[in-house]
């Protein structure tokens, strides 16, 4: 079968790379002929450019450096040369597609099943992340189309519930992440650091607040350890690495702990069975994927500390019983509706 996947997969964001590349991989190992649908617009390329450019000459090497090892790990992707190719079938796929208030892309009537080639499309795991339903007044065909796809999963409370009001269906499925789907081991690339802590956040206003900052130094001091920042340049941790995503992974597996604020780095940290601190209180989708495992006591806060935190392991059998269970479920939803 021709699968047509239409996502975000092509910005500097290992989450991104990592939910696309698992759907590939997946519909692949299947035996279906996969691609994605080239639908980024001038706006979005240059947006993205802007916000990794800023006239900070050390942010800037770091950043171009950065951009050349995304490029490298991209070819992996198999892009349709045209958004007009014929499909059997177009799965609407993973990440904050579905954010409305995100504006970092502009929506496109294929992210909401409009304007493509075939009217036989699922969505898979798709994202709201912040949206609600008032987000969309300004844009009421993207509720239709979320009305008329013909078979609608969610990765998260938030897109679940605002599914539930669009379609009226109460028992949207819920499936798990594209990244969980494909084994990373495989495609990983080795690093040779030893002895550090994988730092994990965005840099900038977007990134850890004081408090977490002097928290996970505070930590590091104590076990002796360094702090790596990959993908990001936070200065104020040991070393700053613009690696590309398949290098990230080998620093991930490397890690003693892994200390994150995001999806994706928490997804990976649970993939890579790694011991983690989550500092993503308050962030829906964060809350929600580690209450879906089980691990809500992993997240800082103001009354526990790291250390308090990692006192006690995380007991990845009863994690990975959840983890085969949820891929399960997910892979029989891709199953039955392809």
């Amino acid at each position: 079968m021709k699968i047509g996947i239409v996502t975000i997969y092509k910005c500097y964001n290992y989450g991104s790379f990592y939910q696309a590349y698992g759907l590939q991989r997946y519909l692949e190992d299947l035996g279906h002929e996969v691609s994605f649908i080239p639908i980024d617009s001038l706006y979005n390329k240059k947006y993205r450019l802007r916000k990794q450019f800023d006239r900070n000459i050390k942010r800037d090497i770091f950043s171009l450096k950065l951009l050349l090892s995304y490029l490298k790990d991209w070819k992996m992707f198999n892009i349709a040369k045209s958004n007009k190719k014929d499909y059997d079938l177009v799965i609407i796929g993973s990440d904050e597609i579905w954010n409305i208030e995100n504006k970092t892309f502009v929506p496109a009537n294929e992210y909401y099943g409009l304007s493509l080639s075939t009217e036989n499309v699922i969505s898979y795991a798709s994202c709201v992340g912040r949206s609600t339903i008032d987000s969309f007044k300004y844009y009421p065909q993207f509720l239709e189309g979320i009305k008329k796809i013909r078979a609608v999963s969610a990765r998260d409370d938030a897109t679940e519930k605002l599914v539930s009001q669009v379609t009226g269906n109460q028992n949207v499925q819920r499936v798990i992440d594209p990244s969980f789907l494909f084994d990373f081991r495989k495609i990983e690339k080795k690093c040779s650091e030893k002895e550090y802590i994988l730092v994990y956040t965005y840099d900038g206003s977007w990134g850890f607040s004081e408090d977490k900052i002097k928290a996970t130094k505070e930590f590091a001091k104590k076990r002796g350890l360094s702090l790596i920042s990959v993908g990001f340049r936070n200065t104020w941790c040991d070393k700053w690495i613009a690696a590309s995503p398949r290098e990230f992974l080998g620093y991930l597996k490397n890690a003693n702990y892994v200390i994150t604020d995001t999806f994706h780095g928490t997804a990976l940290s649970i993939q890579y069975q790694k011991q983690f601190v989550s500092m993503g209180k308050g962030k829906a989708k964060v809350e929600s994927l580690l209450s879906e495992f089980s691990l809500c006591d992993r997240v800082f806060d103001e009354n526990r500390s790291i250390e308090d935190i990692t006192k006690n392991n995380i007991d990845y059998e009863k994690v990975n019983l959840i983890i085969e269970d949820k891929k399960n479920q997910s892979k029989i939803f891709l199953q039955n509706n392809i």
